[in-house]
């Protein structure tokens, strides 16, 4: 694939990137392409060492910057493989973290529902009971209550939502750790 071509591919799959970081990001692309044809490699030669575009373009849409993705490609170059002692530590640190994090967050899950569904029975008991005229003259109390626990409810839903959000955020580059050490093990002696 010539200069032209492999641009053409990485701009539509950077297409939904803001329009001033593709112009960014292919006028990095080109100078290194003009850098490595006075050099005396070819179009193609540097199309591959570049790798596909679209994996390329993921780079660039984590927030990766060129020079960070040229030198890690520089690093993968010499790259010989995984090792087993990069699969043995994320297995094992998962066992010991990953696992315990996602019963966290059920625990979580389920300590909210419960709030939930208590704040629901204790409504339909008051209501029953003002129905049937036996909690009459503890009507200002109740709807205190009322309006306490379903405050808490919220509140507890809130701030599930907010851990489950930045949770999300952390399971990603979490997981992106994990790829990275299961490909390209613990590093270097």
């Amino acid at each position: 694939m010539n200069k032209t071509e492999y641009l053409a591919k990485l701009t539509n799959e950077l297409g939904h990137m803001p329009y001033g970081d593709v112009k960014d990001i292919i006028q990095s692309i080109e100078e290194h392409f003009d850098e490595g044809v006075s050099e005396g490699r070819s179009e193609e030669e540097i199309a591959e060492s570049l790798g596909d575009p679209k994996e390329l373009a993921a780079e660039f849409k984590d927030g990766a910057k060129f020079k960070q993705i040229m030198k890690k490609r520089k690093l993968s170059d010499n790259f010989k493989g995984p090792d087993g002692r990069g699969r043995i530590f994320v297995i094992i640190f998962n066992c010991f973290v990953g696992i315990e994090c996602w019963l966290l967050l059920l625990a979580a899950i389920i300590a909210a529902a419960m709030c939930l569904a208590g704040d629901a029975a204790i409504i339909g008991l008051i209501l029953a009971g003002l129905i049937f005229g036996t909690l009459a003259e503890f009507l200002v109390p109740f709807i205190f209550l009322i309006i306490t626990l379903v405050c808490v409810a919220v509140f507890l839903v809130v701030l599930l939502w907010l851990g489950i959000k930045y949770y999300a955020k952390g399971l990603k580059a979490y997981i992106r750790w994990n790829k990275n050490v299961w490909n390209y093990g613990l590093g270097e002696d």
